[in-house]
């Protein structure tokens, strides 16, 4: 199902340099006037480079996108990442606003090419950073904290 919620240039351009320059580590998309935009976004090496400055970005009673780039180490390959793509819809949400989340979620994944795992959370415990990793990291990893 389609919701007509188009994708500006900047979303994407944004997330091609996270993704080939390694330039953000993070990105939170919201829709605004009919529009799939970038509402923040952070760079390596800063303090809102971390899980948690992104998690926190995630309102209560809206819904959101997200793609963060996780880190993570395993014996056999060492450091490695993914590219994650996070639908967020609380349940606390108006209906309304999670369908259009829900219905507007493929306009922007088919643009982002290069995501390795996708996660759907309702909850707060759904998208804390233990239960992510968990879903998403392979076997054995262990996660690189960023700062």
């Amino acid at each position: 199902m389609s919701s007509g919620v188009g994708v500006v240039n900047d979303a994407l351009s944004l997330f091609e340099d996270m993704k080939l320059r390694r330039k953000y580590s993070w990105i939170v998309y919201k829709i605004d006037d009919g529009k799939i935009v970038p509402e923040k976004y952070a760079e390596p090496g800063t303090p809102e480079a971390s899980y948690d400055s992104f998690a926190q970005l995630f309102p209560a009673e809206e819904g959101r996108y997200g793609v963060f780039d996780l880190e993570y180490q395993t014996a056999e390959d060492g450091v490695r990442n993914k590219l994650i793509f996070i639908m967020w819809a609380p349940n606390s949400a108006k209906i309304k606003f999670r369908m259009l989340y829900a219905s507007s979620k493929q306009a922007l994944r088919d643009r982002l090419q290069g995501i390795h795992a996708e996660v759907q959370c309702t909850e707060l415990s759904e998208i804390a950073f233990e239960s992510v990793f968990e879903n998403v990291a392979p076997k054995g990893a262990n996660p690189v904290i960023k700062s």
